[in-house]
């Protein structure tokens, strides 16, 4: 027989390969559970622009509701389009990775951790605006698997009662479990603990510990209160700006034209694979894209991120891109100086003058090759009809 080191179980060795009690309570529990969980109110009143805070108590242990609101974040950071930042290196003692170093080396308690970040958030919401948190609840939780070394998860997420969220108004703790839907929420912020805590105070080169999910309303206050550097750009914007600076390169050190062409397919591709699969890229492989085409002889090989950091383009560290901003990157917009024509012209489909292609390009001009005799016959009479006036 076999005592097992977990459970202190007996169990025959040669009949099973594992503690057999183990398996049956690993198999009885969630994959998270929740540590500690805290509501926190925004509350305003009706005609007057001043905004406080009420905190709540802590959640009874083992509640349904942890259980579930758990599992629907989870499902909702995976699934929906994120913001992926981290923490700038801070010894102040009253900067957000203090305190969470402060909670993880446990000096101080849960509920201190929330009262300090929901002043954050109450000088953030003042400064954005009271009515932009009207009516709104903040869920603080911290949840964390079984394994020894997994300090686990820190969310905050916005809320209120369409949500499916009923509070008890005196201790702010939910009524009930029998529905959460987050399909409306106004905004969420998770940290991973457990990576922040073996990274920081470096920049993230891989997965980022720190994302935020924009809701329902404007989120720059939620961002702010936990510490996000406001000088990451969003996802769209940082797709523009890398795609500005591939440009801004090939200008720069005069490169040929197919330097620049091969270089935005192998940034293009990844950034719709990624949108298809919703996963974030790290702005390190958008690099690596751009410098396999620049050429092994040239002085400036593998400086294309040293270009795009002295230059100040607005990238996040981490992309997570939709099939909007990826589709974009096929085309070119163009539109008429008198609005009277505007286009998405494939980029692929434009040629030179006399290149037979859908779209020829010379000295400042499109031409537009028709084929539908329709179309022909109908643009003759609008020529000749415009010319007589």
């Amino acid at each position: 027989m076999l005592d097992c080191v977990e459970c202190e179980f007996s169990y025959d060795e040669k009949q099973y390969e594992e503690c057999p009690r183990c398996i049956e309570l690993s198999q009885d529990r969630p994959e998270l559970v929740a540590v500690a969980a805290i509501t926190a109110q925004f509350i305003t009143q009706a005609g007057s622009s001043r905004l406080d805070s009420k905190i709540g108590e802590l959640w009874p242990e083992n509640d349904d509701v942890c259980f579930k609101l758990i599992t629907e974040v989870e499902r909702k950071f995976k699934r929906k389009n994120k913001f992926h930042s981290y923490l700038l290196e801070s010894n102040n003692s009253v900067s957000v990775p203090s305190r969470l170093q402060s909670y993880i080396c446990k000096n101080i308690e849960f509920k201190t951790l929330v009262t300090l970040f929901m002043g954050e958030l109450l000088s953030a919401a003042r400064d954005a605006g009271a009515y932009k948190v009207a009516g709104g609840n903040i869920v603080f939780m911290h949840y964390k698997g079984h394994e020894e070394d997994d300090i686990g998860r820190f969310l905050a997420i916005m809320v209120t009662k369409k949500d499916g969220f009923d509070f008890d108004e005196t201790n702010l703790v939910p009524k009930d479990s029998s529905h959460i839907n987050l399909d409306a929420l106004r905004q969420a912020a998770l940290f991973d603990l457990t990576l922040f805590d073996e990274i920081y105070p470096a920049i993230p080169d891989s997965e980022t510990y720190l994302k935020f999910i924009k809701g329902n309303s404007t989120g720059a206050f939620f961002k702010k209160a936990f510490g996000c550097d406001e000088n990451n750009a969003d996802n769209a914007e940082s797709i523009e700006q890398i795609r500005e600076a591939i440009a801004d390169f090939q200008e720069k050190y005069s490169f040929s034209s197919h330097f620049y062409n091969e270089a935005r397919k192998s940034v293009d591709s990844i950034i719709e694979k990624a949108a298809k699969n919703k996963e974030s890229i790290p702005l390190t492989k958008l690099f690596d894209a751009v410098e396999q085409h620049i050429p092994d002889d040239s002085h400036v090989k593998g400086t294309f991120g040293v270009f795009v950091n002295e230059n100040e383009y607005q990238i996040n560290q981490h992309i997570e891109p939709t099939l909007t901003s990826a589709k974009k990157g096929k085309s070119i917009s163009v539109e008429a100086s008198d609005k009277s024509f505007s286009a998405e012209i494939v980029r692929k489909k434009v040629g030179g003058k006399g290149s037979g292609k859908s779209i020829e390009y010379h000295d400042g001009q499109i031409i537009l090759n028709l084929t539908d005799e329709k179309v022909k016959q109908e643009f003759e009479k609008l020529v000749e009809a415009n010319s007589d006036g």
